[in-house]
C-alpha cells in the first residue's frame, strides 16, 4: 500500500488523551476511506464502519431516536456483531454528509460510550441546506487530498533520506548531485501525467501504463459528474457540469483567466457564477484570484471577480490532453499546451502545501503565475517558460512594483542571481 502522511494525523489523533470526535474531509478518490481503515485495523480491536452512500438504508440507525438506549438497539439489529469498549473499538461513519443524523448521534456514542469516532466527507459542503459542514465544539477538522509530490516520491522508492538530502541543498542554495536531480525531474514529469490520485498512482507503479492511467482519469471525471447529478436540481447541474468541462479550455488559453464566455457563448456571471462557487464548496476546484499589488495579507488586493480556475488534481486536467502531449513533456518539454499542464501541476501542488493561490496582473503585459508569502516575504513564484531562466516580468516587478523575492521553477538545477533563486521544479515540495 502507498504510505501517506495522513497515517501520523491518525496516530497522533488516537494517541491525544482529550481526543475529540475526528472529521476527515477531502475530495471523492483521494484515499480517505483506505487510509482511515488501515489505521483502524492496525490500532484498534474492533472495528465497525458504516458507509452511508454504499449502503443507505443503514441511515435509519439514525432517523428515530437517538437516545442512548435506542442507538444501541438499532446497531445491534442492523450491524454485524460489535463490541463497543472504550480505546478498543473505533466507530468510523464514512460519507456522514448523506445521513446528518448520524452526526448528531456520533456525539452521544461518544459522551456515553467513550469510543473513538471518526467521521468521512467527499462533498462537505455541497448542500449546506441539508447538511452543514462547520467544526463543531466537539469535533476536530482534518482534511486530506490526493498524493502530493513528496509522498509520489515515496511511492516510487525515493527514500526519506533523499529527500533530506535535497532539501538541504535547497536550503543551502548548493547544487544538487546530478544522478538524483534527473530522477526527480523525471518523476515530476510523471506527476504531471499521473497525478496524486492514489488507485491511479498504484496501478501506474505497477503497469506503467500511461493509456490505463487516462482511461482510469476519465471514469473518475464521469463518476464526479454522476455525484454532482445527485446534489442538484437539473438546470444547475447542467451548468456545474458546463463550468467543470470548460476548465480544459479556461487553461490552455494563453491568459488562464476564467471566462464565462468560454463556459457557454456569451455566458456571463449572472447565469454560471454559482455553478463555479458550487464547483469550489464540492471540493472539486481550487481558485486562484488576481492581485494588483504586491502586499500582504493578499486577500486584501484580491480581485474576486477575476480569477483562474484549477481542477483539485491535475491528473483530471492530463486525462484530457493528447499522448503526444505527453510524450512532448516526458521528452522534456513542460510548456505544453500553454503551459497549462504545469502551471495546473503547481496550483496543486501549492494547495497541497496550504497555500491559498493569487496571482499578480498588471495591465495584460505583466503576469507572474503566483505570489506566495514566503518567509514572512512576498514571493513571486514564476513557472510558465520553465526553461527560461531570465525572467522580463520578474525584472519589471523588481524594478517598478518593489518586489524583494522571487523564485522560479525550472528543470534545471539550483542558482542564485541576485534576489532570485532558481531551483527545480520539485523543490517546490519545500516551500
Amino acid at each position: 500500500m502507498l504510505k501517506r502522511k495522513i497515517t501520523e494525523n491518525l496516530n497522533s489523533w488516537r494517541e491525544d488523551l482529550n481526543k475529540k470526535i475526528l472529521f476527515l474531509k477531502g475530495p471523492k478518490f483521494v484515499g480517505k476511506t483506505t487510509s482511515v481503515k488501515l489505521f483502524a485495523e492496525s490500532n484498534y480491536e474492533y472495528v465497525v464502519y458504516l458507509n452511508f452512500e454504499e449502503s443507505p438504508l443503514l441511515k435509519s440507525i439514525f432517523t428515530s431516536s437517538l437516545a442512548i438506549s435506542n442507538l444501541l438497539k438499532q446497531m445491534s439489529l442492523k450491524l454485524p456483531p460489535h463490541k463497543l469498549i472504550p480505546g478498543k473499538t473505533i466507530l468510523i461513519l464514512d460519507e456522514i454528509h448523506l445521513c446528518p443524523q448520524a452526526r448528531k448521534g456520533a456525539y452521544v456514542l461518544s459522551e456515553e460510550k467513550n469510543i473513538d469516532i471518526i467521521l468521512i466527507s467527499s462533498y462537505h459542503q455541497a448542500n449546506r441546506d441539508k447538511f452543514d459542514s462547520t467544526i463543531t465544539e466537539f469535533e476536530e477538522e482534518l482534511l486530506m487530498s490526493s498524493l502530493d509530490l513528496e509522498e509520489f516520491f515515496w511511492a516510487h522508492g525515493i527514500h526519506e533520506e533523499t529527500i533530506k538530502l535535497v532539501k538541504e541543498h535547497f536550503l543551502n542554495k548548493t547544487v544538487i548531485p546530478s544522478t538524483i536531480h534527473e530522477q526527480l525531474i523525471q518523476l515530476f514529469k510523471e506527476y504531471m501525467i499521473v497525478g496524486g490520485l492514489p488507485e491511479i498512482v498504484y496501478e501506474f507503479i505497477n503497469n506503467h501504463n500511461y493509456r490505463k492511467v487516462a482511461r482510469l482519469q476519465q471514469e473518475r471525471l464521469l463518476q464526479i459528474k454522476k455525484d454532482a447529478s445527485s446534489f442538484l436540481d437539473k438546470p444547475l447541474f447542467r451548468k456545474v457540469v458546463m463550468s467543470y468541462d470548460s476548465i480544459y479550455q479556461q487553461l490552455i488559453k494563453e491568459y488562464k483567466k476564467f471566462q464565462y464566455g468560454v463556459v457557454e457563448n456569451k455566458g456571463n456571471a449572472r447565469k454560471f457564477e454559482s455553478s463555479v462557487l458550487w464547483l469550489y464548496d464540492a471540493d472539486l476546484i481550487n481558485i486562484s484570484f488576481e492581485i494588483d499589488k504586491l502586499s500582504y495579507p493578499f486577500r486584501d488586493y484580491a480581485r474576486y471577480d477575476i480569477f483562474k480556475v484549477y481542477y483539485r488534481d491535475v491528473g483530471f486536467l492530463a486525462a484530457q490532453t493528447s499522448i503526444e502531449d505527453k510524450k512532448a513533456l516526458l521528452d522534456g518539454n513542460f510548456n505544453i499546451l500553454n503551459d497549462a499542464l504545469l502551471e495546473q501541476t503547481i496550483a496543486d501542488l501549492l494547495t497541497k502545501l496550504g497555500y491559498r493561490l493569487y496571482y499578480f496582473m498588471k495591465g495584460t503585459t505583466l503576469a507572474m503565475e503566483f505570489i506566495i508569502l514566503y518567509q514572512d516575504q512576498v514571493t513571486a513564484l514564476s513557472v510558465n517558460n520553465a526553461d527560461n531562466t531570465k525572467s522580463k516580468a520578474l525584472e519589471s516587478m523588481f524594478s517598478n512594483y518593489h518586489l524583494k523575492k522571487a523564485i522560479k521553477l525550472s528543470k534545471n538545477n539550483i542558482s542564485v542571481v541576485e534576489n532570485e533563486l532558481q531551483v527545480p521544479l520539485y523543490c517546490i515540495m519545500f516551500l
